[in-house]
């Protein structure tokens, strides 16, 4: 998988994913998508599954509903966008190795 960020004001997150990676999201974060994304929406990822995980993204402010992202060809692209004007930028994000 790889990401990048394109656009200044109104900046797009775009993920590359190559055949059976996948993306979790809230419901309705993906901008647009190809015939090689396969959708599925669940109410059992983010925040833990069955109805306390549902009730932490609730009470959180976000989504009661969680969709994954498959994709099921050759490498596509995944690309996500923001409501309003804003800068994005890269981060790195470490593994934790605890687990």
């Amino acid at each position: 998988m790889q990401s990048r960020i394109t656009g200044t004001t109104m900046p797009v997150l775009e993920f590359m994913l190559d055949p059976n990676e996948t993306i979790i999201s809230e419901a309705g974060e993906l901008s647009w998508m190809s015939a090689s994304i396969q959708m599925t929406t669940h109410t059992q990822f983010g925040g833990g599954g069955g109805l306390f995980g549902v009730l932490k993204r609730v009470a959180g402010g976000g989504s009661i509903f969680m969709s994954e992202y498959r994709a099921i060809a050759p490498p596509v692209s995944l690309p996500s966008r923001r409501n309003f004007p804003a800068t994005s930028s890269p981060s790195k994000l470490l593994r934790d190795t605890n687990t």
